[in-house]
């Protein structure tokens, strides 16, 4: 009886814990993915990415490719917007999707479809440290939450 004591309260813990948890994050296979935004993301290596999305050749553990994107990805801007040239003192919105995944947006642009505005704006670096700060896990939504959405 006691045993089962113990697995209920471990058993506990890691739901608690969820896909955060050092053991999700070190255990499962991920491929980091690009799409024609030059915007990326992670995704599990057992399933074919979404349409929209390409493997790159990056694959690990969730931390390993957390790192690749953090050391490449320094310019959160979608890759038609950093074609525009803006000056350097544009104001941004950071903007949200359904899959909790973060973007920056020109404030004096319309923000695309599927896409929201957050109460963070500012400057480019501003917004690119705030995402960093809080967009700890770079799986989409469905993935964190072991589902698959076909709305991309």
């Amino acid at each position: 009886m006691r045993a089962f004591k113990y697995l209920s309260v471990f058993l506990v813990i890691s739901f608690m814990m969820g896909s955060n948890s050092a053991t999700a994050q070190n255990g499962d296979q991920y491929k980091v993915v690009i799409n024609h935004e030059e915007q990326y993301s992670i995704w599990p290596t057992n399933r074919k990415p979404q349409k929209g999305w390409q493997e790159t050749e990056i694959s690990g553990n969730q931390a390993k490719c957390q790192k690749y994107i953090e050391e490449i990805w320094t310019d959160m801007r979608p890759l038609s917007i950093q074609k525009m040239d803006l000056p350097e003192d544009t104001e941004y919105f950071v903007v949200i999707n359904h899959e909790e995944q973060y973007s920056i947006w020109p404030k004096k642009l319309t923000v695309p479809e599927n896409w929201k505005k957050t109460e963070i704006q500012g400057t480019l670096y501003p917004c690119v440290k705030y995402i960093k700060k809080v967009w700890t896990d770079m799986r989409p939504l469905s993935i964190r939450k072991g589902r698959i959405e076909r709305k991309y």
